[in-house]
């Protein structure tokens, strides 16, 4: 089944867990067209003006992101390529959660009427994996990680993880499970260590 629009797959890397407290640190946006082409890009470090959190993490430091756009910078290009497209991301709640928290701040626009959560897709693909993480997905389609925990690196790699599971979803007659932004699951928070 082909989707009637082109994707933009989006990682964030987040200084926490919480859309309310906790912000964006780094975005990409790969626009990609329903044969895995990718057409258009925008990729940023942000300056959060908060302390970026897990660093062990995503690797980003305070002097990484000191002078870098802010949300607010960035926010009519990010729209511009997501206008009449479908989000994709890996556990698309959350990545959506976040983007939707910054724009409210921002006053800006952000234009998502649907979404495609890759991980809800993988789950209805029977794929037969302990785990459906991007890197256990990765590993499965033999898609090279160079750097996880790296939005541009994440989102380059759910790019080549979405062309395989088109397929399959077409080779198994899966109804890609494309929603309002609106109808996403609740965020769920990891308990505090």
């Amino acid at each position: 089944m082909t989707p009637p629009a082109d994707f933009v797959v989006v990682d964030v890397e987040t200084s926490g867990f919480d859309p309310a407290a906790s912000r964006v640190l780094s975005v990409a946006a790969l626009v990609v067209t329903a044969d895995g082409t990718t057409t258009g890009s925008l990729h940023t470090l942000l300056d959060p003006g908060v302390d970026p959190g897990p660093t062990n993490i995503h690797g980003l430091t305070p002097a990484m992101l000191a002078g870098q756009p802010h949300y607010a910078d960035i926010a009519a290009d990010l729209a511009a390529l997501l206008r009449g497209r479908i989000l994709v991301a890996h556990n698309a709640a959350f990545d959506y959660a976040f983007l939707a928290a910054e724009a409210r701040r921002a006053g800006a626009e952000l234009p998502v009427t649907a979404v495609l959560c890759t991980l809800e897709l993988a789950s209805q693909l029977h794929l037969g994996l302990d785990s459906l993480s991007l890197a256990a997905l990765a590993g499965h389609w033999n898609i090279a990680q160079a750097r996880p925990h790296d939005a541009l690196d994440d989102a380059r790699v759910l790019t080549h993880v979405l062309r395989h599971a088109l397929t399959r979803a077409d080779e198994l007659a899966v109804t890609l499970p494309i929603r309002p932004p609106s109808t996403l699951p609740p965020l769920t928070y990891p308990a505090a260590a």
